[in-house]
């Protein structure tokens, strides 16, 4: 006695949907002729179908009362809401698109310029007020008379160092 190879899945599939009554017509009768002229598929169909009829005698389940009910409300819960009209109509949907572009574009122009001022101002160096030239004579009018002997000096520390009392000792 030959060993006949189990029948594939898409084979299986086709069984199934012919006792449900799924094929069409062509598809149909070429199961019914494969059916008749294979006693392997003709023995899976035959299985298949004392399991459907066997179904028929377990106990039927009956839904609660409240099934539909309950099964209404959870779907009004997944219902998205309503969109807003502006995202209904495409045409105000493009200005609102393009107004969001142009705010947005506003918006970064706004920022950029603000901050290049912002470091402009802190690597320009900062304003001199004019100076009033004779005040600055004035000021500076010892300094002025004793050019002649700051102008051997190389190092205005050494000038200031001199200017301490205790370098040379008391004057008494």
């Amino acid at each position: 006695m030959a060993k006949h190879s189990p029948l594939t899945d898409e084979e299986r599939e086709k069984l199934v949907a012919y006792l449900d009554g799924e094929l069409d017509a062509q598809t149909a009768r070429a199961v019914e002729m494969r059916i008749s002229r294979d006693p392997r598929f003709r023995a899976e169909m035959e299985g298949l179908r004392r399991t459907w009829e066997l179904l028929e005698f377990l106990p039927q389940a009956e839904p609660s009362p409240t099934f539909s009910s309950r099964t209404l409300s959870s779907i009004s819960v997944l219902r998205p809401s309503p969109r807003p009209r502006f995202l209904r109509d495409p045409t105000l949907r493009r200005w609102s698109v393009g107004l969001a572009w142009v705010a947005a574009i506003l918006i970064a122009f706004i920022l950029g310029f603000s901050g290049v001022q912002s470091l402009a101002k802190r690597n320009r160096p900062p304003v001199e007020e004019p100076v009033d030239l004779d005040q600055a004579l004035l000021r500076d009018h010892r300094i002025i008379e004793n050019q002649r002997l700051y102008e051997n000096v190389d190092d205005i520390g050494f000038v200031r160092q001199l200017d301490v009392p205790e370098l040379f000792g008391d004057d008494s």
